[in-house]
């Protein structure tokens, strides 16, 4: 069996969504199929099949041929960083920002597949301190408490 490096191929968005559905997928459910996904994206199974014909010549999925699809270590790896990137991004967009959850998480989808490397090793940096000084709450700074009210002088 042919050893694949993953780490030098690109995968699509497309792709990288089907690896994080899947994994989404295999933790509610006891087995995933094509018609699983199809159903999930709104597309028909041929789509689904091709999508899939992909990710397992990559060495990202196991396509059994009673139907269960399952991810390899390093599928499962991807999905999980994938899915580890959305939530940070909808973390912020929802909870920082104050976006509604489906544009946040929508916005976090867009963003989760384009940065990588520095960028996203000092966003998670700049998120880990936002969320440890409380900084902001619902997407408005929080006051200055050493600060005192101009009327009351509290």
């Amino acid at each position: 069996m042919e050893t694949i490096n993953t780490k030098e191929q690109k995968l699509t968005e497309t792709q990288e969504d089907y690896l994080e559905a899947i994994l989404e997928l295999l933790e509610t459910k006891r087995e995933v199929r094509n018609m699983d996904l199809a159903d999930n994206f709104g597309v028909k199974r041929a789509t689904v099949t091709r999508a899939l014909q992909l990710l397992t010549r990559k060495g990202l999925i196991v396509h059994r041929m009673n139907g269960n699809i399952t991810l390899t270590d390093t599928g499962h790896e991807i999905a999980a960083d994938i899915r580890e990137r959305h939530v940070l991004f909808s973390h912020f967009f929802k909870d920082i920002l104050s976006l509604d959850e489906t544009e946040a998480s929508d916005t976090a989808c867009k963003i989760e597949h384009s940065i990588s490397g520095t960028a996203l090793h000092n966003f998670r940096e700049f998120i880990k301190k936002v969320d440890n000084c409380g900084c902001f709450i619902a997407g408005s700074p929080r006051e200055d408490k050493t600060e005192t009210d101009e009327k009351t002088g509290e």
